[in-house]
């Protein structure tokens, strides 16, 4: 099924407003005296109304989309959603770069080739500056049609590992008391475990999850995620905390780029370490990996991005080395034994009126990440009519 144009549909969206709250809705300053600048001091969702740094327009503005479509010579094209945002112009001119640089490296390739087309896309991030997220959205828009073609999951074609996997949600609050309940909610809710962002120095820190853990119970699975915000000493004394309160890991406790302290911090905790979230949004996995793996300076492996191409490469990789890896597409969690959780991210249980396509649907059952597969076909997009009522068709 060979590629044999690239067509870009820029189009008309829903009006919208811009807006910013402090950035992330959660970042504060740290106080003196605690490493690091800039914080989830109050864990996902806390907000301080006081403390509020916010700018909105008065008015909705007009919002445009950009869609990309890979036709092929056979029934079916590639397509995903490639951009929107508030500027028709800066959408075409994204549109015509796409057109000008990486087209013509498609063009004629056989679009069932996706190894063949991730491998020139990784080398096309450094001399175009594409960086990784253009190699994420081609691979998995053609993952996706492979699965259209063949009637099958994604996660099918991957080879198939298991059809479940438990499930955890962050947790937040702007006090103790409110991220402890939060997390008896997620308990509540049939989550198996619960994870923080909150910093609030070493004994703050140790103070929340000596309070979860008394919540919780035993049983239910525990994360902390520093965020990149410990020194070296900071991370070993909360780590040794969490080891006597069972957690499962420690998250980011120093910067992905501290190779070393992160190989003597895994070398002293009995703690498993989770790195590698940072160092891999900017580009380099899978590949960078493999650094980590050598000098034993991870003990989970976070992926982010590259495709699902590139996510099956660093979890196999890891695999070699006996380490999990955490984070992954859907379909990569359910095609591959060492990833132990989902990290829940705009997900949920399954429609009570869900009819589910052979690609299946992913959401929540009893605690646990499911893809549902049922006989319904895949709606294709009417093109014509698409083409009829773009803007734009580059």
């Amino acid at each position: 099924m060979q590629i044999k144009e690239a067509r870009i549909y820029i189009s008309a969206g829903a009006p919208g407003t811009r807006h910013v709250v402090n950035s992330r809705d959660t970042m504060e300053k740290v106080p003196p005296g605690l490493s690091g600048l800039f914080t989830h001091s109050l864990g996902f969702r806390g907000q301080r109304p006081e403390d509020v740094i916010e700018y909105k327009d008065d008015t909705p503005r007009p919002t445009y989309n950009s869609t990309l479509r890979l036709v092929t010579d056979g029934d079916l094209d590639a397509y995903t959603s490639f951009g929107g945002g508030f500027h028709q112009d800066d959408l075409e001119w994204e549109a015509k770069k796409f057109k000008a640089d990486i087209a013509p490296m498609l063009i004629g390739v056989d679009a069932f080739d996706r190894e063949y087309i991730w491998q020139r896309l990784w080398y096309t991030q450094r001399f175009f500056y594409t960086g990784r997220g253009l190699v994420d959205q081609i691979d998995n828009m053609l993952w996706d049609l492979a699965s259209r073609y063949t009637k099958q999951p994604i996660y099918k074609l991957l080879g198939g590992c298991r059809d479940k996997v438990p499930a955890y949600r962050n947790i937040g609050g702007a006090t103790i008391d409110e991220l402890v309940a939060d997390a008896v909610k997620a308990k509540e809710q049939g989550y198996k475990g619960a994870k923080d962002h909150s910093y609030r120095g070493v004994q703050g820190n140790i103070e929340l999850a000596t309070e979860l853990r008394a919540a919780l119970g035993d049983d239910f699975l525990l994360m902390h995620d520093a965020v990149e915000h410990y020194t070296y000493s900071e991370a070993v004394k909360v780590g040794r905390a969490l080891e006597k309160l069972n957690y499962a890991w420690i998250e980011e406790p120093l910067q992905d780029y501290d190779f070393m302290g992160l190989k003597k911090l895994c070398e002293t905790l009995d703690l498993p370490v989770l790195a590698l979230e940072w160092i891999g949004a900017i580009g380099g996995q899978p590949f960078n990996t493999s650094g980590f793996l050598a000098l034993q300076a991870t003990d989970i492996a976070r992926q982010r991005g590259v495709g699902i191409t590139g996510q099956i490469k660093q979890a196999q990789l890891c695999e070699s080395f006996g380490v999990e890896v955490h984070g992954g597409h859907h379909h990569v969690i359910l095609a591959i034994e060492n990833d132990p959780y989902y990290e829940c991210v705009g997900v949920g249980p399954l429609p009570a009126d869900a009819k589910p396509t052979f690609q299946g649907t992913s959401h929540l059952e009893d605690g646990y990440l499911r893809i549902a597969c049922g006989d319904e076909p895949v709606v294709e997009p009417d093109w014509d009519e698409i083409e009829k009522n773009a803007l734009v068709v580059i």
